[in-house]
């Protein structure tokens, strides 16, 4: 199998899930990760397994011979990244949210148009067989038209919120918040399967824990959402509720999907099982694409995101070796859309007001 020349960007998500995963895939070969602000080699190396580890990016896009760039850093320096990348002539994947606003993502378009490279975005949600298997479905025009989407998500992250900093991910104007992070995905998902946009939102950026202070009595304040409250419509009039809250002490399911139509029903219950209804009957589990499991060999927290994580790379090689993106890969243009309902959503919400995505 012809293998890719990858550099990785980012010592967070990128040392500790992209670079083990793409080290165990046979069409990558990861050839450098670079920190971003200069942190401690060795706990990178230990993380990602990687040996040649810079503490310059730019250094490590002038010296390496790179076929792909993976940018996993915070969101505020995504569009100086990937304008790099692009600028050396290589292929980029960008982590979810693309930018920190329209005006950024536009700029990593005309990169990328620039270099006539691929520009994708890391969603590799869309490739968990549950989510295939919604998408699938909807294709098939078996819940005929869309009324109605709920689609909802709890963490029982209120312990951590309260005991250990954010970092980067409590500030917003580093692109911190849940919104970005978890939003985003669901925004992307909901596009992806409805095969439309979203029109119009209004929506509540709460932040239930607004401070954390550590032993020491440093405090750390808070500016990023940690959790959101939208409603909105789609461009082919179905009427969608979001809602995530990461300050829960418990919850019974993660995530939840609800959507409903005018000849059925379908559920989705934490990413792992779907129920599908005909018209009036009761709900049916669907049967779905077996689960892959992940080498023994492979980190613990990368272990978590196999099942749909290597699903992605390989649909990403097929992509780097035929010229042809993969139906699935979702690319700078869907992460351009997704950008646009999440500038809407803050404005909403700091305005109080609806907000019509354009």
């Amino acid at each position: 199998m012809e293998k890719f020349r990858v550099g990785i960007i980012g010592t967070g998500f990128g040392a500790k899930v992209h670079a083990p995963m793409m080290a165990h895939h046979a069409g990558f070969d990861v050839v450098a990760l670079s920190s971003v602000s200069r942190g401690n080699t060795e706990e990178a190396k230990k993380a990602s397994g990687i040996e040649n580890i810079y503490t310059d990016w730019r250094q490590m896009l002038d010296q390496e011979d790179l076929d792909l760039v993976i940018v996993a850093s915070a969101v505020y320096l995504h569009k100086e990244m990937v304008a790099a990348a692009f600028e050396k002539g290589v292929h980029v994947v960008c982590e979810k949210p693309m930018a920190l606003n329209i005006d950024e993502t536009e700029e990593m378009i005309t990169e990328r148009d620039k270099s006539g490279k691929f520009g994708l975005i890391n969603h590799e949600f869309r490739f968990l067989p549950a989510r295939t298997k919604v998408k699938e479905i909807l294709d098939s025009g078996k819940l005929g038209r869309i009324l109605h989407v709920r689609y909802q998500c709890s963490f029982a992250s209120y312990t951590g919120l309260i005991s250990k900093p954010r970092g980067w991910l409590g500030q917003e104007d580093k692109g911190g918040g849940m919104l970005g992070a978890i939003g985003s995905h669901m925004t992307d998902a909901l596009h992806w399967w409805m095969d439309s946009t979203f029109k119009a939102v209004f929506a509540l950026l709460p932040i239930h824990v607004p401070t954390q202070t550590d032993e020491h009595g440093n405090t750390e304040h808070r500016t990023a959402d940690d959790a959101f409250q939208i409603i909105g419509s789609l461009e082919n009039g179905a009427t969608v509720t979001l809602e995530l809250l990461s300050a829960a002490l418990q919850t019974e399911h993660t995530w939840r999907l609800e959507i409903f139509g005018t000849e059925g029903t379908l559920v989705m219950l934490d990413d792992n099982k779907v129920l599908l209804s005909a018209g009036n009957s009761a709900l049916e589990e669907v049967e779905l694409a077996a689960d892959l499991e992940a080498p023994s060999t492979m980190p613990q927290i990368a272990a978590r995101y196999y099942n749909g994580f290597q699903r992605a790379l390989d649909a990403l090689h097929e992509t780097l070796l035929s010229g042809t993106k993969h139906p699935y890969l979702a690319d700078f243009g869907h992460g351009h859309s997704t950008q646009k309902v999440l500038d809407a959503i803050r404005t909403s919400a700091r305005e109080g007001r609806k907000v019509e995505v354009n």
